[in-house]
């Protein structure tokens, strides 16, 4: 059974992250980035994990300015199911979310053009979407902030509670 938790385990995130890249680049990547720096680094960051059978799968960081998001790839596909309900959670957060999307991640980038949001510049090696509710294809509506900026009213439930500002925006 999948389900939304309260924060990601940031553990798992790091893991799912680091599968992103190729086995040769992988390496570079964990000495770079270690887990317990990256665990430092978004600690105080509001997230949300996904999580499968009780263990845990991946989920959303969001630094202020980007959502970043991961999955384990045994779990790829299967964790759209919660892409409604994440996406909530997100927007209740700020209404006008950046990703960036490494230009060899096909999977994402067909994720991202199927779901018809805004591909808004180049930058490096990333492509950088803007997702806003509503802003793509979907024929199911994501609540939007109210006017004056402050968040739409949050649902209840524990993934909603405890986000907390990151201290370490991007």
């Amino acid at each position: 059974m999948l389900k939304l938790t309260p924060q990601a385990d940031l553990g798992v995130f790091y893991d799912a992250d680091s599968a992103r890249y190729a086995a040769g680049c992988a390496q570079d990547y964990t000495q770079t980035v270690t887990r317990d720096a990256f665990a430092a680094f978004y600690a105080e960051c509001p997230s949300i994990g996904f999580e499968s059978d009780g263990a845990p799968i991946g989920g959303i960081l969001f630094d202020g300015e980007q959502a970043h998001i991961a999955v384990l790839p045994r779990y790829h596909g299967l964790w759209a199911l919660l892409l409604k309900p994440a996406l909530q959670w997100l927007f209740s957060l700020k209404a006008d979310i950046l990703v960036a999307v490494e230009n060899d991640n096909h999977r994402c980038l067909r994720f991202m053009e199927r779901h018809g949001w805004q591909r808004i510049e180049a930058r490096g090696d990333d492509i950088i979407y803007r997702i806003t509710p509503q802003g793509g294809l979907r024929k199911t509506e994501y609540p939007r902030p109210h006017r004056n900026g402050a968040p739409a009213a949050r649902a209840t439930g524990p993934a909603f509670f405890g986000a907390s500002p990151c201290l370490h925006p991007q």
